[in-house]
């Protein structure tokens, strides 16, 4: 009796351990995992490490560099653009476009036409402010906000490890418009879900590795998905998925621009809401203390026989600081700086550029 039990015993025993070798016989051998030696890393053509190789830009004619800065910044490129195109001078025409939050959603406009919906009349200034309103947070942050916020707003270096507590932050926050629908807020905006080019190229920044994001035509993710990723602000918005990424805003970087994705352009046009400088988050015109590698990138650029024009925004006249780069009052006041500018730099730009 004793010998039958203990036959059945190991002929279980055996089937268990049969069952748990098929089982992981089944499995990947090495899971899916991270670039912090958490698990093996894979590679699903998104991370692009700084600087980007062979950056997209090589042997083309025209680069350009849109960078974010929120609705700020958003409307200030629309006014500098609409100026330029009623004079002639089409952005549009670039053969490499990179853009980054605020810049990524203009680019996408930009290249789709959909920034010429409102007409190249001074209708922009009337239609424009009320199409991006809707992207604004309208509720007061909470708790998870602004604990977000103040991990991306007090970090002073750009190494992997502060990215990914910046991302863990983001990741945390519950935001009103959050990985599930943030996406259809940023459709609403610019229009269009299927990629309008394969020009355009988008950043973002991988909140769990903190690896730097670069989404083009050929990665097949809708570009209201790579706007939205490229755009969501920590403790604001988003993040957002793209494929098995849960991703932030391009400019939690140590570049705010990006402006190695267009190397090897003979020329590039760059437009930056500041000019690099350390100050630019204590007066409100950059969402973090990050390093900011813009005035080396130019410097690099130009050293590879880029011909370079840097447009830097900075304060409106008459203003010592932005208290938010979101907030919607500064939507007409920008606008209509942006298009006083591209309207004093029309001959410049028709040299540079080409009508």
């Amino acid at each position: 009796m004793l010998r039958r039990r203990d036959l059945i015993a190991a002929g279980s025993t055996a089937l268990l351990a049969a069952s748990v070798i098929r089982v992981q016989a089944q499995q990947p051998a090495t899971p899916p995992g991270t670039a912090d030696g958490g698990a093996a890393p894979w590679d699903d053509g998104l991370a692009h490490p700084v600087p980007y190789q062979p950056a997209p830009g090589a042997g083309k004619e025209r680069g350009l560099v849109l960078g974010g800065g929120g609705i700020y910044l958003a409307s200030w490129m629309a006014g500098y653009m609409q100026a330029l195109k009623s004079k002639g001078v089409d952005l549009a025409t670039a053969d490499v476009i990179v853009g980054t939050s605020a810049g990524s959603l203009i680019g996408a406009m930009l290249t789709s036409g959909h920034l010429w919906r409102f007409g190249v009349e001074l209708d922009i200034f009337t239609e424009f402010p009320k199409i991006f309103t809707l992207i604004v947070p309208t509720m007061a942050p909470n708790a998870s906000q602004i604990r977000a916020r103040h991990i991306a707003d007090t970090a002073v270096a750009a190494d992997p490890a502060t990215i990914q507590a910046i991302g863990r932050g983001a990741m945390a926050a519950r935001n009103t418009d959050g990985p599930s629908d943030y996406f259809n807020a940023v459709k609403r905006v610019i229009g269009v879900e299927k990629w309008p080019s394969p020009k355009l190229h988008t950043t973002a920044n991988d909140c769990y590795t903190g690896e730097r994001i670069v989404v083009s035509a050929d990665d097949g993710i809708e570009v209201n998905h790579a706007c939205a990723a490229s755009s969501s602000l920590p403790g604001s918005m988003g993040p957002t998925w793209l494929k098995n990424r849960l991703c932030m805003d391009g400019g939690i970087c140590q570049t705010s621009t990006h402006s190695d994705v267009v190397a090897g352009v003979k020329k590039a046009l760059i437009i930056s809401l500041t000019d690099g400088g350390a100050d630019a988050s204590k007066i409100g015109l950059r969402t973090s203390s990050l390093p900011n590698t813009l005035q080396q990138e130019v410097s690099d650029l130009k050293a590879q026989g880029t011909e370079v024009i840097l447009k830097v925004v900075g304060l409106m006249p008459g203003t010592t600081r932005v208290d938010s780069l979101m907030d919607p009052k500064w939507i007409g006041p920008c606008l209509k700086n942006g298009n006083e500018r591209g309207l004093a730099d029309i001959e410049e730009m028709k040299a540079f550029w080409g009508a």
